[in-house]
């Protein structure tokens, strides 16, 4: 409503201007041969530059996915925007169905780690209580062939002497092997426990990154106040559904007693805008409550508002004097005015009556012998008049196009 009001006003005054121009204008026409000119008179110079945005806290604290939480999470569920919170209340919920089921694998695989644990240790002791069998057995036949040995002629032949040297050799060997194979059986089965482990533990790393995630399912509000979600890059607030990471901001906490508002202009408005500047500001659901602020930030290069969009907007911040708790919202709309310009008692001319070449500035004024180039310094400008600093005085007549070859001296 307020910037309807603003445009009808400025047509207005555009259109009573545009009148007395012409009536200037068909004034002077008949004296100058029919060149279009302009009487100067000193006159204020305002420029006001109209901008449009939101409310928004000076101060917020972000509210964001925990850091401990590991891999991408599903959004199962976030608090409806601009809600009020309590310090300590659940804001969003990650979707923890794969998080538990994962866990409860890695549990499945851990207890069977565990069973095959106690396999292979009942395995071991029925191995090496073979083996410690076999080598108690076969240490009493070589205790019993070393006590029966003879080499006695008179009562072994040759051939059993050598059988009897042959069966010794081989208790011999057979105790050497049951003995090698009770020390490497054992190494074995220490190796064999130690990879269990090994695989256990890397479970259990699993089993506590999950379980960790799922203690973070929550995301908790810090302090009391207003939870606003955060735009992702597509501009949309985070839905049910969304993937988030750790760190990720979901929205933030503002602290509602200090407000500010960010505003956006058109690059082609955009002439005079800078830091300091004041600004009237109207809120769309007030708009007979003028409030009033300051440039306080201003974007160095402009941008669009919207993906694909070929219209760029510079993108300002404007501290406001004082905040009133109980209408300034966070996110509540407003229609301002960025007043670029406000000088007293200038001279001004339009900018199409004003000519420059290699840095030089120029109109063509109006003498008794016809029409001649006066340099003139101009200063502020706007996107149809300058103002002109030194080269011209009330009273004087200039043309506003370039006059014929005729009547220029």
């Amino acid at each position: 409503m307020i910037n309807s009001l603003i445009n009808k006003r400025t047509v207005i005054g555009a259109v009573v201007s545009s009148f007395l121009l012409v009536i200037m204008m068909g004034c002077n026409q008949q004296k100058s041969d029919g060149v279009l000119t302009l009487e100067i008179v000193a006159a204020d110079f305002k420029v006001d530059i109209p901008a449009s945005g939101e409310l928004e806290a000076a101060n917020s604290t972000t509210v964001t996915v925990p850091s401990g939480l590991r891999g991408p999470q599903s959004l199962a569920w976030i608090m409806d925007n601009f809600s009020n919170v309590k310090a300590g209340d659940v804001v969003a919920t990650m979707d923890s169905t794969r998080e538990s089921y994962r866990l409860e694998m890695e549990k499945l695989d851990f207890d069977r780690l565990s069973l095959d644990s106690q396999i292979q240790t009942e395995k071991d002791k029925t191995i090496d209580k073979t083996l410690t069998t076999d080598t108690k057995l076969t240490g009493e036949e070589r205790e019993l062939a070393d006590r029966f040995f003879s080499e006695d002629e008179r009562v072994y032949t040759k051939i059993d002497i050598i059988d009897q040297m042959r069966n010794q050799d081989y208790l011999e060997a057979k105790m050497t092997f049951y003995n090698w194979g009770l020390g490497q059986h054992g190494s074995q089965a220490d190796a064999e426990q130690e990879l269990i482990k090994l695989k256990q533990k890397g479970h259990q790393a699993k089993m506590s990154r999950y379980s960790n995630n799922l203690n973070q399912m929550q995301i908790i509000a810090p302090h009391d106040g207003v939870f606003v979600a955060q735009e992702g890059w597509n501009g949309v607030p985070p839905v049910a559904g969304d993937m988030m990471w750790s760190g990720m901001t979901i929205g933030t906490l503002p602290d509602t007693s200090k407000m500010q508002a960010k505003l956006y202009v058109l690059e082609s408005e955009a002439l005079g805008l800078a830091i300091g500047k004041p600004v009237t500001l109207y809120l769309d659901a007030y708009p007979n409550m003028p409030i009033i602020g300051e440039v306080s930030q201003l974007d160095a290069l402009s941008k669009a508002k919207e993906k694909d969009s070929p219209v760029n907007y510079f993108e300002l911040t404007v501290s406001i004097d004082k905040t009133i708790v109980e209408v300034m919202q966070p996110g509540r709309q407003v229609k301002a005015s960025v007043h670029a310009l406000d000088l007293q008692n200038v001279i001004t001319v339009p900018n199409q009556a004003l000519f420059q070449k290699s840095g030089k500035y120029w109109v063509y004024l109006k003498t008794s012998a016809g029409f001649i180039k006066q340099k003139v310094q101009p200063g502020n400008r706007s996107l149809n008049r300058t103002v002109i600093n030194d080269g011209l005085k009330k009273g004087d007549t200039i043309a506003l196009t370039t006059p014929p070859k005729r009547n220029r001296v």
